[in-house]
């Protein structure tokens, strides 16, 4: 996401400052100037464009310009990798509006923008495959005498919210979002919350519930709660928790004598603490043990293998070593019934 957005400033500002100094009939002329100075700083971050156009440029008096049907095809090298992910962005309005005339400064929004990477590749880390239906408003001022401070401060604010780091309100992000987890896909909607002070991400909690139901995973209102407060941890969140679902059922089926309900929560917090950190992960354990699906010896077994799992990603224990430990650990907690005797 960070490469995208650094992308979208450099392109787009860049465009706005050669219009500012010239004139629409001669951008096309300009682009052709600038482009071969912008490509190669972009490569240089691991954007490599392919292809750019757009439709028209439209200046609504007295101090709007609109760039419309911007879009562009594009590779985004992974941080460590060889491998490359074909990409794709489109926006149907990237807007400037000059806030300044004296002392020329613009302020950028985009409407109704697309962002995705090849269907047949995982987009990486915790963000997700898929933007539509995007909205992006920019509210600092980028001075067109010194447009590197301006991108570098709008730059590090977006770099702030998608890094769920408190930040002023003057950035707004709207946009239907879809995650995969296996072969199964899901939307929500991604927006901004803000007050005087602060601006974060948030999902809508009907869209996690629909999500759920979708990956074939139970949620309790209070896991609900969490992924709707952390909507960028979502995608591995439910990546995890179907991974340590579908890998307890297959050890079991396998072997029968593999316990399932035990290898499957040692399994999830294991998980969960290695990418979070075991505050977190615990905090996602304990609010699954609200539902009222579970006896109360059951949800001592669930507490307590919860716990161990922490305690082997803490330890640094390797993934293939969890089910063995699982069958062979005297922590683990294997039946409800020896829950009553180990608690």
């Amino acid at each position: 996401m960070k490469k995208f957005v650094l992308f979208f400033l450099i392109i787009t500002v860049s465009l706005f400052a050669i219009l500012y100094v010239g004139s629409s009939f001669v951008f096309d002329a300009a682009v052709d100037k600038v482009a071969p100075r912008l490509l190669p700083q972009l490569a240089e971050r691991g954007i490599n464009i392919d292809t750019y156009e757009y439709a028209s440029i439209k200046i609504r008096p007295p101090r709007t310009v609109t760039i419309q049907k911007l879009s562009t095809s594009f590779e985004l090298a992974l941080p460590h990798q060889e491998q490359k992910l074909p990409s794709f962005f489109y926006a149907e309005r990237v807007n400037f509006h000059i806030t300044h005339l004296k002392n020329p400064a613009v302020v950028i929004s985009c409407d109704n923008f697309q962002l995705y990477v090849d269907r047949s590749h995982d987009f990486p880390g915790t963000s997700f495959g898929r933007f539509d239906h995007g909205f992006i408003s920019l509210r600092d001022p980028i001075q067109l005498s010194d447009p590197r401070a301006g991108l570098k401060n709008v730059l590090q604010k977006l770099s702030d919210i998608f890094n769920e780091k408190e930040m002023d309100p003057n950035v707004i992000v709207r946009a239907q979002v879809t995650l995969k987890v296996r072969d199964k896909e899901a939307q929500a909607y991604l927006y901004t919350v803000r007050d005087d002070r602060s601006a974060a991400l948030r999902f809508e909690e009907k869209d996690i519930r629909i999500m759920a139901d979708t990956f074939e995973l139970e949620l309790s209102d209070e896991e609900v709660a969490i992924i709707a407060k952390y909507p960028l941890r979502a995608p591995l969140i439910m990546r995890i928790t179907s991974d340590a679902k579908e890998s307890s059922r297959q050890a079991h089926r396998g072997d029968p004598s593999v316990p399932e309900d035990a290898y499957r929560h040692v399994l999830w917090s294991y998980l969960l603490t290695q990418k979070f950190g075991e505050t977190f992960a615990e905090q996602v354990t304990d609010a699954h043990e609200t539902l009222p699906t579970n006896t109360a010896a059951e949800r001592k077994m669930d507490f307590s293998n919860n716990r161990v799992g922490r305690e082997y990603a803490k330890r640094g224990v390797s993934r293939d070593r969890i089910l063995w430990l699982v069958r062979n650990d005297r922590n683990v907690i294997r039946h409800p019934l020896d829950a009553k005797v180990s608690l």
